[in-house]
């Protein structure tokens, strides 16, 4: 069975194959619930949310420029935008957070079910192709 990590890595690369590409969708919601399931779960444990952003920041630089009769190349200043990514914690309720826990928990198995029915029939509709 393939990893599903892989095959979305592979998918967003752009270089996935068709049988990849559906076994992506297949388990796009299922990955979707995992992931805010461990998000919530986290919130739960640190008893506050992480709100993560990029931010801009100007950075002096030197710049050069090619002077036309004697093509010397001129130092002048020039500001370059840079981004760093800054992380805040948010008031969460965390009662709030545990109910979106089980909540999600709940919906695990179906979504499971489901996901593996689609990848079976990815697997059908894609058969390996002997090399």
């Amino acid at each position: 069975m393939y990893s599903f990590a892989v095959l979305a890595a592979a998918f967003l690369s752009g270089c996935a194959t068709p049988k990849q590409k559906c076994i992506s969708d297949a388990t796009q919601q299922l990955r979707g619930v995992e992931s805010a399931l461990g998000t919530a779960q986290g919130n739960v444990s640190r008893g506050y949310a992480l709100y993560t952003q990029r931010v801009p920041y100007t950075v002096g630089s030197i710049c050069y420029h090619n002077h036309p009769r004697t093509h010397a190349l001129i130092p002048y200043s020039c500001p370059v935008t840079q981004y760093r990514t800054q992380t805040t914690p948010v008031a969460i309720n965390v009662a709030e957070e545990r109910r979106k826990v089980a909540q999600y928990q709940q919906m695990l198995p179906q979504l499971r079910q489901q996901a593996n029915a689609r990848v079976q029939t990815c697997n059908a509709q894609f058969p390996e192709q002997p090399s």
